[in-house]
């Protein structure tokens, strides 16, 4: 009973902020920084895992990359949960749901597959950001979208020298 009375005090409190958004607005861009902490946390757990495991001619480089990454990562997780707290909305709490993007493989790829899948994962972060951004523009939720726009920076940076270390492994190897 005292969960159900706590829930419903923490909707009352959502419903009773006066800050410029309607609930409705509000719930909409919790829902996208939802999705997009989910990814983030995923891609941070993942970012994290290559990291300890790389291997080969360019350990030393991509051991360095990956850590960077992961550790902003992990600063935009907790920004990201802040900004949904802000809202009025609690942060995913349901282990058996969040996050739902790790999925390790049965073995760890070479080094190039790590780069290749990381890759790709910033890239599909990079599209769900940029529509979250997009929603938050619409809605007049600047901070919101202020917020996706530096993840999104993030992202943009990260994937570009992901793409790079593949190029010019690419070019080395042939």
């Amino acid at each position: 009973m005292a969960k159900a009375r706590s829930k419903q005090a923490d909707a009352d409190a959502a419903e009773a902020m006066d800050i410029g958004l309607s609930i409705d607005k509000r719930s909409q861009s919790a829902k996208a920084l939802n999705e997009t902490l989910d990814g983030t946390y995923s891609l941070m757990v993942l970012t994290h895992v290559y990291h300890w495991n790389v291997r080969g001619p360019l350990f030393g480089q991509l051991h360095k990359l990956l850590q960077e990454q992961y550790e902003a990562l992990f600063a935009s997780v907790d920004e990201i949960a802040e900004r949904i707290r802000q809202l009025g909305f609690d942060a995913p709490v349901n282990p058996g749901k969040f996050p739902s993007g790790i999925q390790m493989p049965g073995s760890l790829p070479d080094e190039f597959g790590m780069v290749a899948d990381l890759k790709r994962r910033n890239e599909a972060a990079i599209r769900t950001l940029r529509k979250a951004s997009s929603d938050a523009d619409e809605a007049k939720d600047y901070v919101t979208q202020d917020l996706c726009n530096k993840c999104l920076a993030h992202h943009e940076k990260a994937a570009w020298m992901l793409r790079a270390s593949l190029d010019s492994e690419q070019r080395d190897g042939q």
